[in-house]
């Protein structure tokens, strides 16, 4: 028998302005959710005419590369074009860390290409895991830290630009650490980086909003609106040697 729970009217009022309270800050995160999305769209899209146009040209230049043997010109043409569809798709807010990897992959190659081969990539993870791969993030949350690392970390290096990102599985959780063996930073451009990637509301963006903190703002938190407060994204610097950032997520597997 269902037991029936008297209130009084004081804790009637109560309960009542704390649904509506929840109410609001859901629809508050939502909209807030929907706002860092549709920024990442505008920016994937500037400058956008039609992207079948954009593709079919890419597959030509991809094609004459072929013809006339320039394989390195025809795989960097080939990266561009999927770097491009992966950042315009508009299915899924969401996608699996492998398809974001595999984006990192096709990014990198592109920076390859314009640095001459001064930046490697490596990828780590338990390969015998089949379902890590297979957990879901937001899309381009790793994207742009690697451009941060190339922009900031290797702005003054020539050689040995080493980016290495490594995927961690604990029980229920998910830790992706992107390391740079870059210039690092200095204890007050950290501190003022933490400002910005944490602050309560989205930062002034300035001129060059995706090179200074603006960008990392936004995938800290799209990963807490996603996961919810308790996650997101952490740096570490050392000046000189290199910086660290780690995202922590819920192993939640795609269907």
């Amino acid at each position: 028998m269902k037991k029936i729970v008297i209130m009084t009217q004081e804790q009637l009022k109560k309960r009542i302005e704390q649904e509506i309270e929840t109410y609001e800050k859901k629809r508050s995160e939502d909209y807030e959710k929907e706002i860092l999305s549709r920024q990442i769209d505008v920016s994937a899209l500037q400058g956008q005419i039609n992207p079948h146009f954009l593709y079919n040209v890419l597959e030509c230049i991809r094609g004459q590369a072929l013809v006339y043997q320039v394989p390195e010109i025809a795989d960097t043409t080939e990266a561009l074009s999927k770097f491009f569809r992966y950042s315009i798709n508009t299915r899924s807010d969401t996608v699996t860390i492998l398809e974001e990897l595999e984006n990192v992959r096709n990014y990198i190659k592109i920076q390859q290409f314009r640095f001459k081969n001064r930046i490697s990539l490596e990828i780590l993870f338990d390969d015998q895991d089949n379902q890590v791969l297979s957990g879901l993030i937001p899309k381009l949350s790793l994207q742009p830290i690697v451009e941060n690392a190339i922009e900031h970390g290797f702005a003054h290096k020539s050689e040995d630009n080493q980016i290495c990102i490594e995927v961690i599985r604990t029980k229920k959780h998910v830790n992706i650490r992107v390391s740079d063996n870059g210039s690092g930073m200095s204890r007050e451009k950290l501190e003022k980086l933490k400002e910005k990637m944490y602050a309560k509301a989205l930062p002034d963006g300035g001129k060059d909003s995706m090179h200074n903190g603006i960008a990392l703002y936004n995938v800290n938190r799209r990963l807490q609106l996603y996961f919810g407060e308790e996650y997101g994204m952490s740096v570490s610097s050392v000046e000189n040697m290199g910086t660290d950032f780690e995202i922590y997520i819920p192993l939640k597997i795609g269907i």
